[in-house]
């Protein structure tokens, strides 16, 4: 059975410009089956649970509705959110939070206070690394920020410093920090806190062989860095579960795992063990 780290579960409406427009709805509320027929279809079809990174509202009344299938990461504007909120929202069901667009590096001192208010609630952080779709973040976007995005603030690089600081915070790098896959790599394989995804669209079109040159160079494994990977696709299971088991991601974690000759117990770490960690 698998823990996908990297779900979402959102239905926004477009405008007459075309352009998503708020509010947010839960996604499961427009499904043919039932909450309980999707969550028995993802298990049947080796999913046991899902962490769900979307708006508060969205995550727990979803986490509400699908019980323990779903575990809710609320997605912040960590540029707005305070200590105060973070407590908040741990109080309300968070297990982790997410972040994503901000308006300074994951590693300036600014954000040192959330860290650590996620640290005290024994929570988990994810951070989106690398490239972002435009019309969700920018200003006057669907979720809206006061600034343009910026990859080069969300570089995996960040991550180190945030790890230097705070070694034992829980940390999910997401979608591996394309387009800087070495970085990933690098920042994976030297902080035992941190686990990566390959989440996203991306990473799972990337020649296999390149990913065998970055986790096993000279025919070498690197333990450190393959074994705390997870397994995460950045889907939704919320709306078509039949179409989510299907998706790329499945097939790429199955191949990349035949590539570097994974045994059972590195594919089960990948699978469960790492999100369970995560967890705490």
């Amino acid at each position: 059975m698998k823990i996908d780290v990297h779900t979402h579960g959102i239905h926004a409406e477009r405008g007459a410009d075309g352009k998503l427009v708020p509010p947010l709805y839960p996604v499961w509320k427009f499904a043919k089956l039932t909450p309980p027929e999707i969550a028995d279809t993802c298990r049947k079809g080796g999913v046991s649970k899902v962490f769900l990174l979307d708006e508060a509202e969205v995550a727990f009344e979803t986490f509400r509705t699908f019980g323990d299938f779903v575990i809710p990461v609320p997605r912040i504007d960590p540029d707005r959110e305070t200590p105060e909120s973070i407590d908040d929202l741990f109080k309300r069901g968070a297990r982790g939070i997410k972040f994503i667009a901000p308006g300074h590096s994951y590693g300036d001192d600014v954000y040192f206070p959330l860290y650590r208010a996620i640290l005290d609630n024994n929570g988990f952080a994810v951070f989106h690394t690398g490239y972002l779709i435009d019309e969700f973040f920018e200003p006057g976007g669907l979720i809206g920020r006061d600034h343009y995005t910026d990859l080069t603030l969300m570089r995996p690089a960040a991550l180190d410093r945030i790890c230097r600081a705070f070694p034992d915070l829980r940390i999910l790098m997401s979608h591996f920090g394309n387009p800087w896959w070495e970085e990933a790599w690098k920042i994976l394989s030297v902080h035992r806190n941190i686990r990566a995804d390959f989440s996203g669209g991306t990473a799972c079109r990337r020649d296999m062989r390149m990913w065998e040159w970055i986790f096993a160079p000279n025919g070498k494994l690197d333990k450190n860095a393959v074994e705390r990977l997870c397994f995460g696709t950045d889907d939704t299971p919320f709306l078509e579960p039949d179409r989510y088991l299907q998706g790329d991601l499945f097939a790429f974690y199955e191949k990349f795992s035949d590539t570097l000759h994974l045994s059972q117990e590195q594919r089960e770490k990948i699978e469960t063990q790492n999100a369970l960690e995560l967890l705490g």
